[in-house]
């Protein structure tokens, strides 16, 4: 019985001495005092690593990160195999693999020679510079970029930084595959549009004049709307006195448009209060009679125009009937539905021309958007310059979209 309870004692007294956990305490003075008393927990045998003072490579480091996340209340531990974190009572309990130590090591080293050769190459070729010269280009070390770019820094880049970006993209562009360039032209693509629409959203509550708007339009609706090729302003044609467009849109496949600009508050209807419907404003029937009046004129004279054209802006263009477009007035202002539909049957009457609105202009933009977001979420993986490709054109290209016109 005496040498049942003395076995059982051992026993106990095995397993309390296996449970207490295997520590170096960090006495090292170039650890510095913020650290100093921290204990550096193991598992299994201790790291070859780890000396008496609690210097290990990489620990000082390891340290700093962690008290600067966590404060007092964490426990590194240097286990066998398992690289997590696991938090307990509060105190957060990471262990970093033997395996993760030595492959953090390893980078080291190699950035430290590679910054240790740049300096060494850089300093002598000041001092003997008849023998050494200076290397084009600082030492990259890898994942720098990985860890540093991020739409965070692009107001903080200077003009150097710009500088540099705009003559290293073609280069990196250029040795990319073809998938990984139209991926990368489709989310600049989106950014920009996503600005342009912001940007049109807080121009339509502003109070600007109508001059204003034409200036900014005709600078814009390429981008806007991305059905149309090339914008041709007022056609310098003398036939008598017949007058011609001020603005026109040549589309994607060489049609003419005829373009009205008004402003987004321009009144579109008003009401027949005899009989309770709605009529154009006056404002929007001079602009239809107008433009009606420029699409007689450019069929008319098709031959001259489409001569005019060719001449200065190298298009070959199919001068059938144009269409007309007046982009006027906002849709907000139909507060009830029977202005809704006069509006509807009214466009549906008017054979040549169409009425958009700014802020069907924009939904139209906004979905656009939304689409080229969603298709290009789908493009092909990026593969090896070279390498087959599904979902690409010839050339290269790749449409994402298809893409209209204002009246289409």
């Amino acid at each position: 019985m005496a040498k049942t309870k003395k076995r059982a004692k051992k026993k106990s007294s095995r397993r309390t001495k296996a449970a207490v956990p295997k520590y170096v305490v960090v006495t090292a003075k170039n650890y510095g005092n913020k650290l100093k008393g921290i204990k550096i927990y193991y598992e299994g045998s201790k790291p070859g690593g780890l000396r008496p003072d609690g210097t290990i490579n990489l620990g000082k480091n390891v340290l700093e990160i962690l008290t600067k996340k966590f404060g007092k209340k964490f426990r590194w531990i240097v286990s066998e195999e398992e690289s997590s974190i696991e938090t307990r009572y509060n105190i957060a309990r990471v262990k970093t693999s033997r395996r993760l130590l030595q492959k953090m090591s390893s980078e080291q080293i190699d950035r430290n020679r590679d910054i240790k050769h740049d300096i060494i190459n850089r300093t002598f070729s000041t001092v003997y510079p008849s023998h050494f010269t200076a290397p084009v280009t600082s030492t990259y070390a890898p994942g720098t970029l990985a860890n540093t770019l991020s739409a965070d820094i692009v107001p903080k880049l200077s003009a150097d930084d710009r500088d540099a970006l705009n003559k290293f993209l073609p280069d990196f562009i250029a040795a990319e595959s073809i998938s990984s360039v139209n991926l990368l032209k489709a989310k600049a693509q989106i950014e920009s549009l996503k600005e342009l629409a912001l940007e049109l959203e807080e121009a339509i509550k502003a109070e600007h004049g109508e001059s204003w708007w034409q200036t900014y339009v005709r600078s814009k609706i390429l981008i806007i709307q991305q059905g149309y090729i090339k914008a041709i302003e007022k056609m310098n044609i003398s036939i008598g006195n017949t007058k011609f467009p001020d603005f026109s849109l040549v589309t994607h496949d060489n049609y003419l448009d005829i373009l009205e600009i008004k402003k987004p508050s321009t009144d579109i209807l008003k009401p027949d209060n005899s009989r309770g419907n709605f009529f154009f404003d006056t404002e929007i029937s001079k602009a239809v009679i107008q433009v009606e009046n420029y699409i007689s004129n450019v069929t008319k004279h098709g031959d001259t125009v489409r001569s005019y054209i060719l001449d200065n802006h190298k298009l070959d263009l199919k001068v059938v009937r144009p269409r007309g477009i007046i982009l006027a007035g906002s849709a907000s202002q139909f507060t009830e539905q029977k202005q809704k539909d006069d509006f509807r049957l009214l466009s549906q009457g008017l054979k040549n021309v169409t009425i958009v609105t700014y802020d069907e202009l924009l939904t139209r933009l906004k979905n656009y958007i939304e689409v080229l977001d969603e298709f290009s979420k789908k493009m092909p993986v990026p593969t090896a310059r070279g390498s087959r490709e599904k979902g690409t054109v010839e050339g290269g290209e790749q449409r994402l979209v298809p893409v209209t016109a204002l009246g289409e």
